[in-house]
């Protein structure tokens, strides 16, 4: 059954064949000769009827396949629809009105409903074209462009610097993927060696070779290194400090920074390729755990749009990458040592060989019974790295990691997931610790219950 489409007459000279039904262009009942007049001169289809004529409707709807477009005064459309149940009562209809009309098969959109729906997302797709040619006019003459991550970057950070790159429309020459730090975990160097991404170390005397400086993913106050000067801060974490930058968007509602990123290629019209797509769709569910953390409706908008486009066999092979017997063991020593407080697992690994081993272990912690919060830490060149994941409807984790940690170092991350780096000797120093396992497994569960509001120690 075709379906039918009442409008107010002043609108239908706007829809023009762009209201199609399985690939159809529709047909038009209109009140006046002059409207079809108007609507042929545009090779539009119209007949000239009373809308009101219920028997006209079985002859309209059994010519073609499209959609049947009735154009009538406001004062007339509950007659109208009246008219189409009476002639087909089986017709769904779709009515714009300020006032819902009732009746079995009868949808019913306001005009304000339908600009918000139609004109809405154009309007933000316009402000996102704009902020686009903005961001390429920026960096147009510059001979050579930096694109830096944080220290040890991962997917959501990897797969935005290739989309900047190629929303500028560079090369590796051109504009090469920095860090500071290097790759460590297994399926972010997975990553770049099955998507082809080069993801070069640079110093900060290197940088003063570049004409133009982006960051993505990251913020100057996160970095221990200082900028003269940033151009471009594309992020999505919270703002701890003024960013400091001639282009600044950060979006702290959203779940991945690849989401903006996918917003700028699809508004300046740029080919998604599917190394990216695959690139960008990773870097989603990375930060989002496949939109279960932190995900909003233009993360769900851009995961969709990027899943047709992806290779999902790469994608795969990505996400399990292969663990070594040093990572085996590690984690086996971790699960000896596990301890759940009051909802909180707690493991300290010890020494590890990588970092990334920290944060794995972290995820995998949530998933124990009656487990809230994951806090997983381990040594590393003398530092402690505490990995906090929680379910998603508690208290912040950024909020909670920092007040337990913040006090000794780095500390913070967002609502489901942070981080905190500190000298392990001072964590212990600064509870009366001799350098022991146990005494910073305890220091950590004290510390951490504390700032979490259940306060003495653990049992």
């Amino acid at each position: 059954m075709r379906p039918v489409l009442v409008v107010p007459e002043d609108l239908v000279s706007h829809l023009g064949s762009h209201v199609a039904f399985g690939g159809e262009p529709p047909s038009y009942l209109v009140a006046s000769s002059a409207q079809r007049a108007r609507l042929a001169r545009r090779k539009i289809r119209a007949t000239v009827g009373d809308p009101e004529h219920a028997p006209s409707y079985r002859r309209l709807l059994a010519k073609g396949r499209g959609a049947l477009v009735v154009a009538a005064p406001a004062a007339r459309l509950a007659r109208v629809v009246a008219a189409i149940r009476a002639g087909v009562p089986d017709a769904a209809v779709l009515v714009v009105a300020e006032e819902r009309l009732r009746g079995a098969g009868i949808v019913t959109v306001s005009p304000a409903a339908f600009a918000d729906r139609v004109l809405q997302p154009e309007l933000e797709r316009a402000c996102a074209r704009a902020r686009a040619e903005r961001l390429r006019t920026h960096f147009y003459d510059a001979e050579r462009v930096l694109i830096l991550m944080q220290d040890d970057p991962d997917p959501d950070a990897i797969a935005s610097a290739l989309a900047l790159r190629t929303l500028l429309g560079r090369n590796r020459t051109g504009a090469p993927i920095c860090t500071f730090g290097t790759i460590t975990r297994p399926e972010n160097l997975a990553m770049c060696k099955i998507l082809e991404i080069d993801v070069e170390p640079i110093t900060t005397k290197e940088m003063h070779a570049f004409d133009r400086v982006a960051m993505v993913d990251v913020q100057p106050s996160f970095l221990e290194e200082r900028f003269v000067n940033v151009d471009l801060v594309i992020d999505h974490h919270p703002i701890e400090e003024p960013v400091r930058a001639d282009i600044r968007d950060v979006r702290p509602s959203y779940g991945a920074t690849s989401t903006i990123l996918v917003e700028y290629l699809r508004a300046a019209d740029v080919k998604i390729s599917q190394r990216l797509a695959t690139a960008l769709l990773y870097g989603i569910k990375a930060d989002t755990l496949g939109l279960e953390r932190g995900g909003t409706k233009a993360d769900l908008e851009a995961f969709t749009y990027l899943y047709l486009l992806a290779n999902h066999n790469a994608l795969r092979r990505i996400e399990r990458p292969e663990l070594s017997e040093t990572a085996l063991d590690a984690l086996a020593a971790g699960l000896a040592k596990r301890r759940i407080v009051k909802g909180v697992f707690f493991s300290h690994l010890g020494r590890v060989a990588t970092v990334d081993l920290i944060p794995q272990f972290a995820d995998f912690g949530l998933q124990a019974e009656g487990v809230e919060w994951s806090v997983v830490s381990g040594e590393v060149s003398g530092d402690l790295h505490v990995s906090v994941r929680n379910v998603g409807y508690v208290k912040s984790a950024g909020d909670v990691t920092r007040a337990a940690f913040g006090d000794l170092g780095s500390a913070g991350g967002h609502r489901t997931m942070a981080k905190a780096v500190m000298p392990l000797r001072d964590l212990l120093e600064a509870g009366g610790e001799t350098r022991s396992a146990t005494g910073c497994q305890e220091r950590i569960i004290e510390r951490f219950l504390r700032a979490l509001g259940q306060n003495g120690k653990a049992h």
